[in-house]
This record gives structure tokens, sequence and C-alpha cells, in this order.
């Protein structure tokens, strides 16, 4: 049962799934034997401007829409409530899109819907992510006194010109000030997105992005990811027509990659996962870490996605679905896809590499049926093996293989090769 034959690939990221013709039974299915526990996903569709870079917009909101949306996001949370009861809600993300463009009474609502709704843990992580422009003090504290307890900046880079050459309007002031307000209440975890491989970055620009998180801010946490740009984005129509700097090359990445290693090793951070490091003990990045491992999560909002046992659910993408669905009172489905048998195996294979940054054949094995386990383990020895030859792993000490930086740097493609290597065990 390959990538093919299920609509997708293996990866960090997502996995395939076999297209279900019905989703509302898929999810009827699906419900009928709630999670334990659970991750809770938000989605706010809209941004008042579009970054060059950014693959998610989907356009702004005026005042009246806002509204609107708001108000069938909290009819969703209600209507879903009833079949998780049992559940308890580890961790809530509210992601974009632009939550922090939420007006500060729908931020009020919609976290107290959840708190009154869900049964969350007590140590639940509830997360907004958050743009410079337009998150005023009403909101912050509309945010922090209904139960957020962390927040996610798209930072990028703090080099005014080069924000400015992304299409972010706020300059380095205006970031770092929003950055000291977040960080002065004391009562959340502040962590920022830090990209590298932009186009004309150097290496000193990017030390002091690092330099000025590390040293010139109070930041609880840092998500160091490279830019990855697709042809038909606004950014790669410029760098086509000369506008832009081409981006850097791989290795050009590979050292980028390695200075920021170098220098948030220096500066004390506690490593998170491959991509995300902890300058504060408040800081856990827990959403992240539970969806590496796949976790069970309920999606809500347009365009949302989520899994629930064997089962991918996504959500309608345009309004009027959206709308009319939850209106109705069902969730609003667009589509549904059942993972295959290699799924489990492919989940501990994602977890150990995002978190871990090791891969453990013998532990990865156990998800599998018993029948299949030493085909698993053996079929994951050789990639390992191989991957090791080729610098990506260290040789084995105790059963685990460690990534190396080089691992490290290419872990995205690293895991696609390891999923898709268990997975030929469930092949006839």
């Amino acid at each position: 049962m390959r990538g093919t034959r299920h609509g997708g690939v293996r990866s960090l990221m997502g996995y395939p799934a076999a297209e279900e013709p019905e989703p509302f039974a898929a999810w009827d299915r699906a419900v009928s034997r709630p999670p334990r526990e659970a991750i809770l996903y938000i989605h706010i569709p809209y941004c008042r401007s579009r970054c060059s870079f950014c693959p998610f917009y989907r356009g702004s909101a005026d005042e009246r829409e806002w509204r609107e949306y708001a108000a069938l996001l909290e009819k969703e949370l209600r209507q879903t409530a009833s079949l998780f009861a049992g559940t308890v809600i580890s961790t809530v993300y509210f992601g974009g899109g632009t939550p922090s463009d939420l007006p500060p009474g729908a931020i009020r609502r919609l976290l107290r819907t959840l708190k009154s709704c869900y049964r969350l843990a007590n140590d639940c992580e509830i997360t907004l992510e958050s743009r410079i422009d337009g998150f005023d003090e009403e909101r912050i504290a509309a945010a922090l006194e209904n139960g957020v307890n962390r927040f996610s900046l798209g930072v990028q880079t703090f080099d005014t010109d080069l924000r400015r050459a992304l299409g972010r309007t706020s300059d380095r002031e205006t970031v770092l000030k929003l950055i000291e307000l977040l960080t002065g209440a004391g009562q959340a975890s502040v962590a920022a997105d830090i990209l590298y491989g932009l186009p004309g970055q150097t290496p000193k620009m990017l030390l002091n992005d690092l330099d000025t998180a590390v040293k010139g801010t109070a930041l609880s946490g840092i998500s160091f990811y490279r830019l990855h740009l697709h042809e038909k984005l606004p950014l790669a129509g410029k760098i086509r027509q000369g506008l832009m700097p081409a981006l850097p090359g791989e290795e050009e990445c590979f050292e980028l990659f390695s200075l920021a290693e170098d220098r948030l090793e220096e500066a004390g951070a506690k490593r998170i996962s491959f991509k995300h490091f902890s300058l504060h003990p408040r800081e856990r990045d827990l959403h992240n870490e539970l969806s590496a491992w796949k976790s069970p999560c309920i999606p809500f909002g347009i365009g949302a996605g989520g899994r629930i046992g064997v089962w991918r659910f996504g959500q309608a993408g345009e309004f009027d679905l959206y709308r009319r669905l939850t209106e109705e009172g069902r969730k609003p489905l667009a589509s549904a896809g059942r993972f295959p048998a290699d799924h489990a195996a492919g989940a501990r294979i994602a977890g150990q590499l995002n978190c871990r940054m090791n891969c453990d054949p013998e532990y990865t094995a156990s998800a599998a049926p018993e029948e299949l386990r030493e085909k698993v383990r053996k079929n994951l020895e050789t990639a390992l093996s191989g991957l090791a030859a080729k610098g990506f792993f260290h040789p084995p000490r105790f059963g685990a293989y460690r990534l190396t930086r080089r691992g490290r740097f290419q872990c995205g493609a690293v895991a696609s090769e390891l999923m898709e290597c268990a997975a030929r065990a469930w092949e006839q």
C-alpha cells in the first residue's frame, strides 16, 4: 500500500490516505470511538496582507466577515463538543492565516467556549499564532485573560530591508516592541519563527537575527525553518523577473543551518526538535511535538485538517459551504481518507526523527502487526545502514541511529525514505 495508491506521500507533515466517497460516514465511524487524548486545531484563514513567500494566504476580511466567521467557529465548537466529552485535550492551536487579527471580543468568546465545552488538560498548551501588525494590547489582554499561554510569532527575520522585500509591512523596531510587550506580561511562552535560505540572505544577516533573538529579546523559543518556495508564489515570480536575488543553493543553506545550530548551542538553547529550540523552561512547543507523532487532531474552521484513528479529514475550504454545513448542525467536511495499515509505524518514524532526532528499528517495528515486525525491522536496518554510510546517521550504539548534522538538515527527505522502506513490509 504505497503512497501513489493512497493520495499523497509519506512525510513528516502528512501521510497518504485512500479517499473515502462519504466523508460524513467516515466521521461517524471515527467519532464512535473517540480518542482518550487529542489535540485541537482551529484555523483562521484570513490575513490583512500577503507576504510574497506565503502559500496559505486566502484573502483579508472586513469587520462583518470577522464577526460572522467567529460566530460560525463558536457554533462548530459547541456542536462538536459532545462527541469528545471524555477526550482530554492536550493542546489547542489557533493557526492561519492570522489568528491575532481576530477582534478582541471574538478571541474572548472562542476561548471561553473552549474552556466551557471541552475537557482541557491541567497543563493544556493554548497557542495563538500572531503577526506583528495589528496585534494590540486589547487583543493581547483578551488572549491572556482567557487562557492563551503561548504565542507563536511569524518574525522570519529582524532585518527591515529584507522584511520589506518579502512583503512584511513592519520594521525591526516594531517587531522588537511587540516581543517586549508579549514577554513583559510574564504570562505566556513567546516563540518566534526564523527563516533561513531567504533570497539575498547572508550568513552575517542570519547571525544578526539569531543574536537579536538570543541577546536582544526575552523570547522563550525559536523555530528555525528553511524557506521552500512554490513556483506560483509572488516571490518566485520576482526572482524569475530579476527583482529579487536567487535563493541560496543547497550547500549555502547547509552552511546557514550549521551556523544556526552552532549559535543556538552556544547560547545554551534546549533542543526540542530538529527545528525548534527552547530558550526558557516555559517553552514546550507541545502541539508541534504531538503533531509530529501524528496524534489524534480535531479540526475546526475553513480548510482545517485533522485525523482521528485511521481517518484523515479535511474541512470545507469555501466559506459558503462551511457556513451552510455548520448552520445545518453538521461537521463542515469536504473530504476524508483512510490511512494505510503502515500508518502507525510511519507515525513512530516521524515522531522519533522530529523530536528525538533518531530512529530505532525495533521500537518502530513494534507498532506493526506481530507477523510483520521482523520484516519492518529488517527493512529499516537496511535503509538506516545505507543512510549512515552516506553521513545522515551515526552508527548505532544501543539500537537507535542518531541523526548527524547533515541528517538533521535533510530530516524531511530522510523521514520519507524511511517511511517508504517500512511500508514495503505490507506489500505482498
